[in-house]
């Protein structure tokens, strides 16, 4: 589940970094990376196609806060870590656990994941959409290296909405919000 959750993550910042908007999707998409890395934090709705689900606030440069179902909860501030497992928090002996997901988000935020844009994938624009409520474009993009596909829901601001990508057990969804807006992350103990 973690690896395919973190894969998951993975592409879709990917996909992210390397897509387009409008009359030129490919340049509408290379404005969102760009109003993406300027966000000082959000939070990220997660369903995965297996129905697991989990909340991720992430205050930049270094605070992350994941509520996971079942009523697990992981805060990773800087290279400590705590973990929630019921009603008790925990500071596990091997802190820097989460690095590798916070590498892939500070990667997706300076845009290196996958170079030319126009090279690697193919975008096209596929209109009007309303996600929740709010006006998005919508955009489907196909990377032409292995076919993976990602539809990404850009709203106001050129901000993600919601990217959804299938896979061999369904459709797997991030819905952004609260950018610039989550509360600060403390330590729980």
């Amino acid at each position: 589940m973690r690896r395919s959750l973190f894969a998951f993550l993975l592409v879709a910042f990917a996909a992210l970094w390397s897509a387009p908007a409008h009359a030129d999707p490919t340049a509408d998409l290379i404005k969102m990376g760009t109003a993406f890395s300027a966000v000082h934090s959000f939070h990220a709705d997660i369903t995965t196609a297996e129905g697991r689900h989990m909340g991720i606030d992430y205050i930049l440069p270094d605070k992350f806060h994941a509520s996971m179902d079942k009523g697990m909860e992981v805060i990773y501030i800087g290279s400590d870590v705590w973990m929630k497992m019921g009603s008790n928090w925990m500071k596990p002996p091997v802190q820097g656990m989460m690095s590798p997901m916070k590498a892939e988000f500070d990667n997706a935020r300076m845009g290196g994941l996958h170079g030319d844009v126009a090279k690697n994938y193919t975008i096209t624009d596929e209109g009007s959409a309303t996600v929740n409520g709010t006006a998005t474009h919508k955009y489907h993009v196909v990377d032409k290296r292995d076919g993976h596909t990602v539809d990404m829901f850009i709203g106001p601001g050129h901000l993600p909405v919601q990217i959804q990508t299938p896979g061999d057990k369904g459709l797997s969804t991030i819905t952004y919000s609260e950018y610039d807006s989550v509360p600060d992350i403390t330590a729980p103990m």
